[in-house]
């Protein structure tokens, strides 16, 4: 019996000790090809793993390492792997590749194991009868120089993360870093005005689920430009990104309701606003802009190296801040106008940033008229609700003739109701699950290849064209309900259409808030200060 199936039998759980179960995959860039992930750490993916052609020996693989530092031997078996554990722990022994011998024991001085973690190295010790390694940090140092890490090969997205567009004549060629106030994101532009002066930050912070990062600010004649960086797990992108690819459809082809379904699981959907504010002055934002990089690792099996102009741009932006392509990013940029008449001397900058709540889709239901009720449990707090019909009557909206030869539909459900107990307007809609109708050539008018040219094309109109009516959230304002309505009741309309349906069916949306909002001080370095 292998020292591993050993250990694994015996029940002993090493997750205080930095060895936590999960995906045996690993599914990182810079995963060893063969790899049988059996600990993960917790922070930044870093795994424990075997690798097939090299019996028991113990890899640590670390994404956030610098490139050529991914992955380094740490035993040569499954035995020795825990006999490190026991004379210097998880941590010490992955990070001392970058150590001498004085900062791996000055480490283990600072950070020695807690008492849970000692009970569970007495129990590790105990059952499977193991002595710790005797000087663990010679030993480690000798199995890394006599291993040769060619013999590792890894997945293709390992090697052509970077080389392919790095060595391409577009990015060589790429202009110099510079960040105008009003040109949006893209390198390429340029401004009327002179470019800003960067002042670099580094300042990295959690928030969610994810690492963040505001690696720069650029202080500009009109302006603020502030940078966000957010750093997305592949590993959970590339989850989401296989659910799509399995899909019978493609994400055009889903319907909203669809979309609404998977917005929540997608970690790229992160709906956020800035308030930025200078000396103690809160700066109105001016404009926002962005882009997601996508890494290899996540991209469709049909992926041959080849970036796009879009891709390039992301790289220089990443390869600017000294980003990780090996991860997935959300980048953004956000311009702040001055309060005051001359760009002002930068003393303090506080930045606050907002998460705007979730949506979560509740059930469908169908109503015949007034008085009708209809009871849900909300899907956040578990509570009974019933929303209670007051008006429920078709209208027909008056179009207005654009004299493009094309009918538009105008009849509409308007309905008001009330919830018990009541919730908030701003958390709780109500909207036509239908799309209605689309816009229809009029008799004796245009010809009909132009007109479906107009909408949607030659094979007819599609769903993008449908007509809605502008409101507010809960329902259109052109809608007129019955004067003596409650205050507290909400309002809805229907999709329009050239005739009403028999039926409507209704979805219930929530807005919940599921991150806090946070306030940054961004410390600027003292010789960056203007």
């Amino acid at each position: 019996m292998t020292s591993y199936k050993r250990f694994k039998e015996s029940g002993i759980d090493l997750s205080c000790l930095g060895l936590e179960p999960g995906d045996t995959y690993g599914g990182y860039f810079c995963t060893p090809k063969g790899a049988e992930v059996i600990g993960w750490a917790g922070v930044d993916g870093i795994h424990f793993c075997f690798v097939k052609g090299f019996g028991e020996m113990v890899f640590a693989v670390s994404p956030d390492n610098e490139p050529g530092e991914y992955v380094h031997p740490l035993a040569r078996s499954f035995e020795d792997f825990l006999r490190l554990i026991l004379s210097c722990g998880l941590d010490a022994a992955e990070q001392s590749w970058m150590w001498n011998r004085s900062e791996f024991d000055s480490f283990l001085e600072t950070y020695p194991p807690e008492p849970e973690q000692r009970i569970v190295l007495d129990a590790l010790q105990e059952k499977l009868s193991l002595v710790p390694m005797d000087d663990p940090y010679g030993y480690i140092k000798d199995v890394q120089s006599t291993f040769d890490y060619s013999r590792l090969s890894y997945p293709k997205e390992y090697y052509e993360v970077l080389p392919i567009a790095l060595q391409s004549q577009e990015f060589q060629e790429r202009p110099d870093w510079k960040v105008y106030f009003d040109v949006g994101f893209s390198s390429r532009h340029r401004g009327h005005d002179k470019p800003g002066e960067e002042i670099s930050l580094d300042t990295a912070f959690n928030w969610g689920n994810n690492a963040w990062c505001i690696p720069a600010v650029y202080s500009c004649g009109r302006g603020l430009v502030v940078d966000i960086c957010a750093k997305i797990d592949p590993v959970i992108l590339r989850m989401f990104m296989d659910k799509l690819q399995n899909s019978e459809k493609t994400d055009r082809e889903l319907n909203p309701y669809e979309q609404e379904c998977l917005k929540p699981e997608n970690p790229m959907d992160i709906d956020f606003s800035p308030r930025l504010t200078v000396n103690k002055k809160e700066l109105r934002s001016y404009s926002g802009c962005g882009a997601c990089w996508i890494p290899v690792s996540c991209r469709s099996d049909e992926f041959t190296g080849e970036y796009s102009h879009d891709d390039l741009e992301n790289l220089w932006f990443m390869e600017h801040y000294d980003l990780d392509p090996g991860y997935g990013w959300l980048l953004r940029r956000y311009s702040f106008p001055w309060v005051t008449k001359t760009k002002p001397k930068i003393k303090s900058v506080s930045l606050t940033l907002k998460r705007h709540p979730t949506r979560i889709l509740g059930q469908r239901f169908s109503v015949s008229g007034e008085g009708d009720s209809v009871s849900f449990i909300h899907p956040v707090s578990g509570e009974k609700h019933i929303i209670r019909v007051a008006e429920y009557e078709p209208q027909e909206i008056n179009m207005p003739c654009l004299g493009d030869g094309m009918e538009y539909p105008s009849h509409c459900i308007a309905m008001s109701f009330s919830v018990e107990p009541e919730l908030p307007r701003d958390s709780f809609s109500v909207h036509d699950c239908g799309q209605g109708d689309s816009p229809r050539c009029k008799a004796n008018s245009m010809k009909e290849s132009d007109a479906l040219a107009l909408i949607g094309g030659a094979d007819g109109p599609t769903a993008a064209s449908a007509v809605g009516i502008i409101g507010g959230a809960d329902g259109p304002t052109a809608i007129v309900l019955s004067a003596d309505e409650r205050s507290e009741a909400h309002a809805a309309c229907s999709s329009l259409y050239f005739k009403l349906p028999e039926r409507i069916e209704w979805q219930m949306t929530f807005s919940h808030k599921t991150v806090d909002d946070i306030e940054l001080a961004l410390a600027l370095p003292k010789g960056q200060r203007n």
